[in-house]
């Protein structure tokens, strides 16, 4: 339904991802990568709200960019967004129905009612009469995710939707979206740097480092045995219980453009022919991977 082709997005002359494939079918998939890595960039191109410098994001068989009005219109209503911070994706000024009644208007729908909505996300219809300040930050967040159902999509790109939430409201956020993916049959893209997220809501995921797809292929097979140092050093930097404390060794950025690995500076295996030479996403059993010695990461684990 969404995917991206050798998708490559800037800003301004710093250039943030670089050739990126990725497509979106059915169920759910992860995106996961560290602060800084491109993933909300990648989202907003997923969405039409970035030009891309090169590559192109298709929708079916078209390229977002490139619709009409009436095809944009249609885009919107079947692919629509869940953002980080409800306080921040909600209009202060309005109450509660009336953010939800203005997406209905604008999609034309009708069906189903402001009510019917706040119940699918557990909320009390009374809420519609409140504004974003009068309700908790988990209620926000399902009023978010009320609005984008409004319209009935087909696909979400839900942008670390749980993250400015605590750790008990997270739960019952993610106990939503499990229910209601399920109930609706829904697509979406989960973006995120919380590995436990993506364990229990996707099927596959995408590791994103410095712009870069490094590694793809189902949740649990990259989680239980990285076949990208990158893959393993996120995972082990997870703490466990019982286990041993996470490493804490300084975070060093990305290396220059064009000179070999970006990784290889961070990577305990990186070698002459890292520096010498970017690593191009390879099939390598069950996964795509982007490393010269994947098979040794795998070996290792």
């Amino acid at each position: 339904m969404l995917t991206a082709e050798n998708l490559v997005l800037g800003y301004g002359a710093q250039p943030v991802v670089h050739g990126v494939d990725l497509s979106l079918g059915s169920g759910g998939a992860g995106l996961i990568g560290e602060s800084g890595s491109g993933k909300t960039t990648l989202a907003r191109a997923l969405l039409g709200l970035i030009k891309p410098r090169s590559g192109r994001v298709l929708y079916g068989s078209r390229e977002v960019i490139a619709m009409g009005r009436a095809e944009r219109a249609a885009f919107r209503g079947a692919v629509q967004p869940v953002f980080q911070d409800g306080s921040e994706a909600l209009n202060p000024r309005m109450r509660v129905g009336a953010s939800i009644t203005e997406a209905l208007r604008t999609h034309r729908r009708h069906e189903p009612g402001v009510a019917e909505l706040l119940r699918a996300v557990g909320l009390d219809p009374a809420l519609a009469d409140r504004r974003p300040h009068q309700l908790s930050g988990g209620q926000r967040q399902r009023v978010v995710i009320a609005r984008a159902l409004a319209v009935q999509p087909k696909t979400l790109i839900l942008d670390e939707p749980t993250s400015a939430l605590d750790v008990t409201v997270q739960a019952k956020v993610l106990d939503l979206l499990e229910r209601l993916t399920a109930e609706r049959d829904l697509n979406y893209l989960l973006i995120t740097h919380n590995l436990a997220v993506v364990s229990r809501l996707c099927s596959t995921s995408h590791v994103l480092f410095a712009g870069r797809v490094v590694e793809s292929g189902p949740t649990r097979a990259l989680l239980t045995r990285p076949a990208h140092p990158y893959t393993a050093m996120l995972r082990d930097a997870v703490p466990r219980i019982g286990g041993p404390p996470p490493g804490t060794a300084d975070r060093t950025e990305a290396a220059p453009a064009g000179t070999g690995c970006p990784f290889r500076l961070r990577c305990p295996l990186a070698d002459d022919r890292c520096a010498a030479q970017r690593p191009e996403p390879r099939v390598l059993g069950d996964r795509t991977v982007a490393c010269h010695r994947a098979e040794e990461a795998l070996t290792a684990r």
